[in-house]
């Protein structure tokens, strides 16, 4: 049997079904993400583009990222403004979904955590969970070291 994931926006005008497990969720502490979210950070899920089926319009916004200087679309919710996913050029054959949208966002585990130097105050990383000072991967593709805490810590420790 295949797993289906579900989910929408607040107002339940857009509907999702995503199947199969993701990729990978992350927790993203960028500035664009947090900006983006009005918040500490943004929480995703990685799909392949195919595996995830909409039900309702979304409006985009097109963002050009800083780091890669390749567009990033924000799939939003027209009638609320729920970023329901993000898909890439950088990565056209992927869809992420915003974690909180799920009907059960603790059904899937967070994987790791990116950009965690730009962190804000009071976040804390857990234990046992791939933290990335910048991304997972170089422009070029290849993958990065992750570091590991043994216990949770604060992302941005006072001297």
């Amino acid at each position: 049997m295949t797993d289906i994931l579900e989910g929408g926006c607040l107002c339940g005008a857009v509907r999702y079904r995503a199947k199969g497990a993701p990729l990978r969720t992350l927790v993203c502490h960028c500035r664009f993400c947090q900006k983006m979210t009005g918040s500490s950070f943004y929480a995703e899920s990685m799909f392949p583009i195919e595996a995830v089926e909409l039900d309702g319009q979304l409006s985009v916004h097109d963002h050009v990222s800083q780091t890669s200087g390749q567009a990033v679309h924000l799939h939003f919710c027209p009638k609320c403004s729920t970023t329901v996913s993000l898909t890439f050029d950088r990565w056209p054959q992927l869809r992420a979904i915003s974690r909180g949208t799920y009907d059960d966002p603790n059904r899937v585990d967070i994987t790791s955590h990116i950009w965690t130097e730009s962190a804000q105050s009071g976040v804390v990383l857990p234990a046992h969970t791939d933290c990335f000072a910048q991304a997972r991967a170089t422009l070029e593709g290849t993958p990065l070291e992750a570091t590991r805490h043994a216990s949770p810590v604060d992302a941005r420790p006072t001297a």
